[in-house]
């Protein structure tokens, strides 16, 4: 079994699961602002990146600087379909949220079990609809009152004393 050592008496004690005396630089982890700085440096550039891809989603050519003999012109250049879907995969993110899936199974990862119930026989007979239609408005209606008893929190008891005269 190794022996501990003992801290050396300059180092700071407040956390003691850390490896790098007090002030030492820190490297690596997340960068702070990164988002931000790259929005701020677009709006100082004058350019969107969004706009540019839906720019290619519209239209089937761009404009492009192209050099010739030293001299620059603008010539219209058709932007091939692979970029377009590209560009559409890529702005479909901010325009609609992503779908999450979620596997649903029953017991033991098998199929689920799915319940049915007849009430042919409950709605033949007027009477017996009526009686379930007062059961359910009462059970709703206890949930109502468990849901509004738990958001009040905890109701004061009376004592037995309190209830004679």
């Amino acid at each position: 079994m190794p022996e501990e050592k003992e801290q050396p008496k300059g180092v700071a004690q407040r956390n003691v699961g850390h490896r790098f005396h007090e002030g030492h630089p820190r490297f690596g982890g997340r960068k702070k602002r990164t988002a931000q700085q790259a929005r701020a440096l677009a709006d100082e550039m004058g350019v969107d990146p969004l706009v540019f891809m839906l720019g290619l989603l519209k239209s089937d050519v761009i404009d492009q600087t192209v050099i010739e003999n030293g001299k620059q012109k603008k010539v219209k250049v058709t932007v091939p379909l692979d970029v377009r879907l590209d560009a559409a995969k890529t702005v479909i993110n901010y325009m609609y949220p992503r779908l999450n899936s979620t596997a649903v199974t029953g017991a033991d990862d098998g199929p689920l079990a799915v319940a049915t119930v007849d009430l042919t026989s409950i709605l033949a007979h007027p009477e017996i609809c009526r009686a379930a239609e007062d059961l359910a408005m009462q059970l709703a209606e206890a949930d109502i009152a468990a849901l509004d008893a738990a958001e009040s929190g905890p109701q004061p008891k009376l004592l037995e004393a309190e209830y004679t005269d």
